[in-house]
């Protein structure tokens, strides 16, 4: 949720205005509360749609189709005025993600939740069709889930069976989940929800959409042609979405029909957090049979296969001596991956022995295969991917010995690497590829990003790309999305925002754009203030990777500049300069300058976390320090679900609550991990891989990855 903004009304009808939900074509939904103090979702149409007939039609079907439906399975309506200078519809409000804020923030659903999902949805289905109603725009985006299951929302553009069509010449709807037939402009009746219904369970499986990208007209012929790639799919899933997204709509069945099959599997019914990742339980990871999905005719590859999962249970509570006192117990989210460590690893170097718990050795290894600078990022699953001149390459430390996944040539030198989810992008000083993390596939060809790469900025679904005179952005398979002909530099992005910083003379712009259009919301300027004459003296390298910030080469820490974003602020960290920035106007809440060297900073909940001289959290919106610990020159990471703070610091590992700075627990770490050696912590639960900068004149064998186990659990 955001605050409300200087243009937003506080108030509608009989409803305060809280704080704004999110927004689309048609208007923005915010958070209200009822004169008796109960919170509903209240959508308002924005003011230059509301003198539209065609669109005040509209939003009145959407109201009379809301109510109709059974409130088990959306948001029961609680008022409406369609009639008002700006109509609006409230309905109750459901404290939930999206299955589309889920999947980008946490990752794809287990199998377990996505066939829960599933039943769900084609219960909700069920009832909406029976109400004689065509939803129509079924996607992640408008489905919220909450402990009792998922709920549809959104029916801006349903249709009753034998409604009118309301001809605008634009196809409204999503084309990732839109039907081949409604694409090539046949009527689509409720088969077109259930393909739909199969797009949205890729998603929730995947973390991808069912089409790749490029053109409209790519996407298109993608789904009218059927060219779907299923490879990612979980085998289980397989049968119901391949029936769901069948080309034929009379192919495919019944919301009806798909719930009585998906019940007869004995899928779990919701029960709470079913939809969360993953918790270890103590001792060990029990085991749980996820219900086999039927064959229906499918090929053998398809047929039924058992499949075991974490269960959703526990937490951990372990107390560790050391430097950091633990106050109480807890641990972050997650499940033990099962992978057993081999003989990888540093030659001499024995693998760790025994049962895992928080904050012990997982494995250790050098990823180096050439002396000399090089990059390297922690990839999903742990795979590392560096380069040593012209080459990419992978390795995987837990195969046999050190083995080598895939290596692949760039004819051009300098060569950087930066993380991108289920890839890496690549970039030279003139061009950029992105090369999948599994196979070391170039997924398109190189651009030619038309002048010197500078500075680049990654969110989900594209790359944000500084050039001399211009901020271009692409999409994940190399098609240019935007441009803007700006001297900025991409600082940070997410899927809704991007960063971007310039400097001359000592004065600093930072400009926040829609990261999807690249348009301007707001700009602030300050003047930088001069670090104390005794910076950078003694202090720990620049944060990031392994060497320096994407695992580059080290940087002096005074002259590191980095960024958070947040649900609501912005956090700047430049050099010794502490910086907190509203996103809803760009109004500086803080700023700190700190006169000792800053090894990193994170933004953790409401805690803006500093490692410097000691770790310390300050409250996000004002400064005001909470807490410290006498850990010098840390390095701090989040864990995934933004509730536990991990540090390396001292020769300790830790997880830290971010709200109190209590240590939950602390383990020691092997003689290598000194300050001057540590360049970076990077979370891939259930794992935390310390990243270590070889110390000059040692042997190739020197580790410079320890891999540190987050959970519980047998080896």
């Amino acid at each position: 949720m955001r605050p409300l903004g200087t243009t937003d009304p506080h108030s509608v009808a009989t409803y305060r205005l809280v704080g704004v939900l999110g927004g689309g074509g048609m208007g923005r939904v915010y958070l209200g509360q009822s004169p008796a103090g109960r919170y509903v979702a209240i959508k308002v149409i924005r003011p230059e749609l509301a003198a539209d007939p065609m669109f005040r039609r509209r939003f009145s079907r959407e109201v009379a189709a809301a109510r109709l439906v059974n409130p088990l399975f959306t948001a029961a309506v609680v008022d409406a005025d369609t009639d008002a200078e700006s109509p609006w519809l409230a309905t109750t409000y459901i404290e939930g993600p999206s299955v589309e804020q889920r999947v980008r923030s946490s990752g794809p659903l287990s199998i377990t939740a996505v066939l829960t999902l599933a039943t769900g949805l084609a219960e909700a289905l069920a009832s909406i069709h029976r109400a004689g109603l065509v939803h129509r725009d079924l996607k992640p985006a408008n489905i919220l889930l909450d402990d009792t299951g998922p709920h549809i929302i959104d029916f801006g553009i349903a249709l009753s069976s034998d409604a009118e069509r309301m001809t605008t010449g634009v196809n409204v709807g999503t084309p990732s989940y839109m039907a081949p037939e409604r694409i090539q402009g046949e009527d689509a009746g409720s088969p077109g929800d259930i393909f739909s219904l199969g797009a949205t369970l890729y998603f929730a499986a995947t973390g991808r959409t069912l089409i790749n990208g490029g053109s409209m007209f790519e996407q298109i012929n993608q789904v009218t042609q059927g060219r779907f790639d299923l490879a990612a799919l979980p085998i289980q899933l397989r049968p119901f979405v391949v029936r769901c997204i069948s080309l034929r709509p009379q192919d495919r069945p019944t919301a009806k029909e798909l719930s009585r099959i998906l019940i007869g599997t004995g899928v779990s019914t919701p029960a709470p957090g079913w939809f969360q990742p993953l918790i270890a339980l103590p001792g060990g990871e029990p085991q749980v049979e996820v219900p086999t999905a039927p064959t229906w005719g499918t090929p053998k590859l398809w047929q039924r296969r058992p499949v075991l999962v974490g269960a959703v249970l526990g937490a951990l509570g372990l107390a560790a001596g050391g430097a950091w006192a633990v106050t109480r117990g807890g641990a972050d989210a997650g499940a033990p991956d099962g992978s057993t460590p081999a003989s990888g690893g540093p030659s001499g170097s024995p693998q760790p022995t025994g049962p895992l718990r928080p904050g012990t050795l997982r494995w250790q290894t050098n990823s180096r295969t050439v002396p000399g600078p090089f990059h390297l990022v922690v990839a999903e699953g742990g795979r590392l991917i560096g380069t040593d001149g012209p080459r990419v390459f992978a390795t995987d430390p837990l195969g046999p010995g050190q083995n080598q996944a895939w290596s692949v040539l760039i004819n051009a030198e300098p060569v950087t690497v930066r993380d991108w989810g289920p890839a890496v992008l690549v970039s030279t000083d003139s061009r950029l590829w992105r090369v999948e993390n599994e196979t070391g596939d170039l997924d398109f060809t190189a651009i030619d990003a038309g002048g010197t790469v500078g500075e680049v900025a990654l969110a989900t679904d594209r790359a944000f790309v500084g050039l001399p005179a211009s901020v271009r952005a692409f999409n994940r398979v190399g098609a240019p999305v935007w441009r803007k002909d700006v001297t900025e530099s991409p600082l940070v992005a997410d899927m809704s925002w991007l960063v971007t910083r310039q400097e001359r003379n000592s004065t600093v712009w930072i400009t926040l754009r829609e990261a999807a259009t690249g348009d301007q919301k707001w700009q602030v300027t300050y003047k930088l203030l001069p670090p104390p004459a005794d910076a950078g003296r003694g202090g720990p390298g620049g944060p990031g990777g392994l060497g320096g910030p994407g695992g580059g080469p080290p940087e002096d820490a005074w002259e590191a500049v980095e960024a958070r974003l947040g649900p609501s602020h912005l956090l700047l960290r430049e050099g010794g300069v502490l910086r907190v920035i509203r996103l809803s106007d760009g109004l500086v809440r803080w700023e700190k300058p700190w006169d000792k060297p800053v090894a990193g900073v994170d933004l953790i909940g409401d805690t803006v976390v500093m490692a410097a001289d000691r770790i310390y959290g300050f409250r996000t919106d004002t400064g005001v320090e909470r807490w410290n610990i006498p850990a010098r020159g840390g390095r701090v990471a989040a864990s995934q679900d933004g509730r536990l703070c991990y540090a390396v610091a001292q020769q300790r590992f830790a997880a830290i609550d971010p709200a109190t700075g209590n240590a939950l627990w602390s383990e020691p770490l092997p003689a290598d991990a000194r300050e001057e050696n540590v360049s970076g912590l990077v979370v891939r639960h259930p794992t935390g891989y310390v990243l270590l900068r070889p110390p000059p004149f040692k042997d190739g064998d020197t580790p410079d990855v320890l891999a540190i186990s987050l959970v519980s659990g047998p080896r």
